[in-house]
């Protein structure tokens, strides 16, 4: 997957809240928790479906971690919005190779 490619299309402030209810598309990057497994994920939302991509190259769990207790989860399954650390190392380490 060509991550840089689609840096101009992504939408650091998507609502996963709003998936299906507007009629825009494009990219977010979430943490996507599977069986207590957090991955990071490139997130492709249309009207009409939404789709995750694991990353090849991970950030460090405990980032990821950080990121859940912000959001106040228990490391229940579902999908879950990125912080400002995460996006650092996303943009230093995935944008930018």
């Amino acid at each position: 997957m060509a991550v840089p490619i689609i840096k101009a299309l992504i939408d650091w402030d998507y609502d996963l809240n709003n998936d299906f209810k507007k009629k825009e598309k494009g990219y977010t990057f979430v943490i996507d928790v599977w069986e207590a497994k957090p991955k990071l994920a490139l997130y492709k939302f249309t009207p009409f479906m939404t789709k995750c991509d694991y990353l090849e190259k991970q950030p460090p769990l405990e980032m990821m971690m950080n990121a859940l207790e912000e959001q106040g989860t228990n490391g229940s399954d579902g999908v879950f919005k990125i912080n400002p650390t995460l996006r650092n190392w996303i943009e230093s380490n995935i944008l930018e190779e």
